[in-house]
């Protein structure tokens, strides 16, 4: 049903079916429909115009058209459709083998692919049918040789896109063999992809066909062909334009409807999340004054107040009302029901050089509410009320800054084109002075860098400068930090910081951390189901918050080390062979050696923590088995893991938690049937008792028995996690890898998560290795930390980050922001 309410809601798919129906009727019921018959001969009645008799006219022997373009389109179809089938078939499994498999697998398919490609398709073409001989079977044995190329690349290059992806790799350590997941799980998804191919070649395959048929290499007379057609009538295009064009005509549309079909069906077989959730976009600086929606917009001239009373670098949102074009019937909650209003009459006012902070979980309407005020919102919102009044132009920093700028323009390129959308006079020394402002080093060769080849904090930093190319009044920032270590997270605090002191600017910072706003802003807001429910100074409301939920907010927030004077709150380990244990570890991508020498046990808990690079995923997927040992070995349960494919058991006892809750789930599967899928292949339960432990599991984790029915865009955040973890569970598993589980949720969220994985560890006597640069989160859960600094251990043991001994660690915990004491 939902596929067909897709295609449905598809601009493509009802006109392009309906107009293929309507052809394909045509083709079938010929016999009945055609007044004539096609081969039937009446010299006498030659090139007669179209009339009522004969609609299309005559040709030269007296044949009725319109009888031949009807008996023609069942020719031409069928051959068309036969000449597809193979060639989509064969190049869906290569492409499909080749991307997933990649290395020598794929040089040979690809080398194979690329000598097809280097001949001239219809030249090449044209040689086989000549080879083999004009007629239905030359033509589709000619087509099968040379049309799965152009499938092969594009599913070669969709399935290499996925083969890392989280869901691909749950799937691979759930125990699934590799052609379930290539069939089960890569195909349903490169699908939608592979049939507007279809639909396509079956257009090029049915041009090619008319084209052989005006070469003579066609289908042999007397049996109907558009292409041939075609050429009979080419002597008389000039006196009898019938014979020539009608038949053209019938091609034109049965390619047109061909084409919205696939589209359509392509549309339907996509699954989408909703619209108007948290994403990331391009960093954007906004004039002030240059959008309009049913909420009022008002920007003062500069250097006095507007007539408005809007004050210059002042910001005042006043009732603004947010609503979803179409209701919204997923992700339901108690305090965030089914309704079209995402956001309801948000008002507050930030003075000029202030700096505000917005906080509340995912779906509170924060981001939302910044992107009305820069006129950015989504497809599928629209501002139904309220009044923003800017006093200037307004620059934004979205979350992601590698989404953010484009992968395949250089950095300095893109600041140059903001620049220039500004109005500067001197675009190139704007982009090197800009680089500057934001503290980068080198800008000369920061300008010429592509963004695959800065880190993340200077990705960011190039975004800030982006958004500063318009001078703006007012930055708005939209979770500037949340995919960032702490120390890169500290200088990017203070970069803002900075800047707002520099320029004068005044700063609206959302996020769902509440230490990182309460180290820059003066004020706090708090919102929840798209209301707020207080403003104040922030140490006033951090420190003695009014409402219920800021105050639950704060206890959700877990407590370092140096704040609390406690030691580790996970529970002491009580085994004395170690679940795992890493000996002098040695890894490498390429040439480059990403970990040395790195040795540490797992007994109960242990977390890995370090900066972006120090080496903690790449460990966790050599422990996982995704990455082959450079040096050193890895034992489990006190017996040497081999090196090379690990048998199905010993995959299934290790299980991975992914950092993306969202990429972690397949997006065509429920639920249900992701965990059903694991618990099957490992012949966990009988089949009759599947359902129930799929609850079973589900209720375990905390989740509701509806969820099995439920896709992951209908889930939240912490749903998704939830559910990846219930999927963990299923294989009975004996060490659980956490890689960064709980840094794209909002704190209560997370706090949910800590103590799920907490009580899990008690009740299934799991072990832990926790992965994350949160430290915060690491004190709450391990009893042994592992520091970890660019590929090599710094120091490791119980009391880590109570009596930190290393320079780093240090580092590391004096850069954690934290909450005012009271």
């Amino acid at each position: 049903m939902r596929f067909f309410r897709r295609a449905l809601a598809s601009k493509s798919f009802v006109p392009g079916a309906i107009l293929f129906l309507l052809i394909v009727g045509a083709a079938v019921f010929a016999p009945a429909l055609a007044p004539h018959s096609p081969t039937a001969q009446d010299l006498s009645a030659g090139l007669l115009p179209p009339s009522a008799e004969h609609l299309f006219g005559t040709d030269q022997l007296g044949r009725d058209v319109f009888s031949r373009v009807l008996f023609a389109a069942r020719t031409d179809l069928g051959i068309a459709f036969a000449a597809a089938l193979t060639p989509f078939v064969v190049g869906v499994t290569l492409g499909l083998v080749s991307g997933y498999f990649g290395r020598a697998t794929d040089w040979v398919i690809s080398r194979v692919t690329d000598t097809v490609i280097a001949f001239p398709f219809y030249v090449l073409v044209i040689a086989l049918v000549f080879a083999l001989g004009a007629g239905a079977g030359g033509i589709v044995v000619a087509f099968a040789l040379v049309g799965w190329v152009g499938y092969a690349r594009v599913i070669r290059a969709l399935t290499a896109s996925m083969r890392d992806q989280g869901w691909v790799r749950a799937a691979r350590g759930g125990g699934l063999s590799d052609a379930r997941v290539l069939v089960r799980h890569v195909l349903p998804n490169v699908l939608p992809q592979a049939v507007v191919l279809l639909a396509t070649e079956v257009v090029l395959i049915m041009v090619a066909i008319v084209t052989l048929g005006y070469l003579g290499l066609g289908i042999r007379p007397p049996t109907p062909d558009w292409g041939t057609m075609i050429a009979d009538g080419q002597a008389f295009v000039t006196s009898h334009w019938w014979l020539s064009a009608l038949p053209g005509l019938a091609v034109v549309v049965t390619g047109i409807a061909l084409s919205l079909l696939g589209d359509g069906l392509g549309d339907a077989m996509r699954v989408a999340g909703r619209a108007g959730g948290r994403g990331s976009g391009r960093a954007v600086g906004v004039r002030g004054g240059s959008r309009r929606s049913r909420a009022t917009h008002t920007h003062p001239s500069p250097g006095r107040t507007g007539a408005s009373g809007v004050v210059p670098g002042s910001l005042r949102v006043k009732s603004l009302t947010l609503v979803a074009l179409t209701r919204s019937t997923t992700n339901t909650t108690a305090t965030n029901p089914a309704t079209s209003r995402l956001v309801d009459g948000v008002s507050f006012e930030v003075a000029p050089g202030e700096a505000l902070g917005i906080v509340g979980e995912s779906g509170s309407g924060k981001s939302l509410t910044l992107r009305a005020i820069a006129g950015l919102l989504p497809p599928g919102v629209a501002c139904e009320s309220g009044e923003v009044s800017l006093g200037g132009h307004v620059g934004m920093v979205f979350q992601d800054p590698l989404a953010a700028l484009d992968p395949l323009t250089r950095v300095g390129t893109q600041l140059r084109e903001a620049c220039e959308a500004a109005g500067a006079p001197n675009p190139r020394a704007r982009v090197l002075e800009l680089l500057a402002d934001v503290r980068l080093r080198d800008p000369e060769r920061i300008a010429r860098a592509y963004p695959h080849e800065l880190s993340g904090g200077q990705r960011q930093r190039v975004v800030i400068a982006i958004a500063l190319a318009s001078n703006p009044a007012v930055l708005l920032a939209d979770e500037p930090t949340t995919a960032l270590d702490v120390t890169v997270q500290r200088e990017v605090l203070t970069l803002l910081d900075t800047l707002r002191r520099e320029r004068g600017l005044t700063l609206v910072l959302v996020s769902h951390d509440l230490a990182v706003v309460a180290e820059i802003t003066e004020r706090v807001a708090v919102m929840r189901a798209g209301q707020i429910l207080e403003v104040g100074p922030t140490r006033n409301v951090l420190v003695e918050p009014e409402h219920p939920y800021t105050r639950a907010l704060l206890d959700a927030v877990p407590a370092l080390p140096g704040q609390a004077g406690d030691p580790p709150r996970g529970a002491q380990a009580s085994s004395t062979t170690p679940v795992l244990a890493v000996r002098d570890l040695d890894l490498k991508y390429g040439r480059t050696r990403a970990v040395e020498g790195a040795s540490f046990e797992v007994r109960g808990s242990t977390g890995l923590v370090g900066e972006s690079g120090s080496g903690k995923t790449t460990i966790a997927r050599a422990i996982t088995g995704e990455l082959p040992l450079a040096g050193g070995s890895i034992e489990f349960m006190g017996r040497p893991i081999a090196r090379g494919r690990r048998p199905k058991q010993l995959r299934t006892k290790i299980q991975l938690i992914p950092q993306d809750p969202a990429s972690s789930l397949n997006p065509r599967r429920t639920a249900g049937t992701a965990i059903t899928e694991v618990l099957r292949v490992n012949r966990v339960v009988p089949r009759r008792l599947e359902r129930a432990r799929v609850l079973e599991l589900l209720g375990q984790v905390g989740l509701a028995p509806e969820t099995a029915d439920a896709y992951p865009h209908e889930l939240s955040g912490g749903q998704r996690q939830r559910v990846a973890i219930a999927r963990a569970l299923a294989v009975n598993p004996q060490l659980l890898i956490a890689d960064e589980a709980t840094s794209a949720l909002d704190v209560s969220v997370q706090a949910d998560i800590i103590k799920l994985l907490t009580e899990l560890r008690e009740s299934y006597g799991l072990a832990l290795l926790v992965i994350s640069h949160d430290l915060a989160v690491v004190h709450e859960l391990c009893d042994e930390v592992v520091v970890l600094r660019h590929g090599h251990i710094v120091e490791q043991g119980g009391r880590v980050l109570v009596d930190p001994q290393a320079d780093y660690t240090r580092e590391l915990l004096d850069a954690v922001p934290r909450l005012p004491a009271a």
